[in-house]
């Protein structure tokens, strides 16, 4: 998984990897071993932090497929939802950035041509 803008702000603890995982792919429930290889983390690390995550509330158990549990993001939570709008808010905080970025750079261009 490449770097979001929410490891920028919060880190790339494994916490923070495997909540980041649950809020980019949020439509879907995915077992343990997907989600460590996705956040380049230790399934036995992953396993813990998912049940910090269900603590919390969250993410939730989904379902059993094989002998595996598969967990999804719980989007009834009051705080999985603020959590939501705050990677929402930081990414177009980032998005706005790099416009930004990018007409200083094309402007300057566009000078330097004159």
């Amino acid at each position: 998984m490449e770097k979001s803008s929410f490891t920028l702000v919060f880190g790339e603890s494994p916490f923070v990897k495997v909540l980041d995982f649950f809020l980019t792919f949020e439509d879907f429930d995915y077992p343990l071993s997907f989600i460590a290889k996705e956040t380049e983390t230790k399934w036995e690390t992953v396993g813990k932090v998912v049940e910090l995550l269900i603590k919390r509330g969250l993410i939730k158990k989904t379902r059993k497929l094989g002998k595996s549990w598969l967990y999804g993001l719980n989007k009834e939570s009051m705080l999985t939802k603020l959590l939501i709008d705050i990677d929402i808010k930081v990414s177009d905080f980032y998005i706005n950035e790099e416009l930004k970025r990018q007409k200083i750079g094309f402007v300057k261009q566009a000078n330097n041509m004159r």
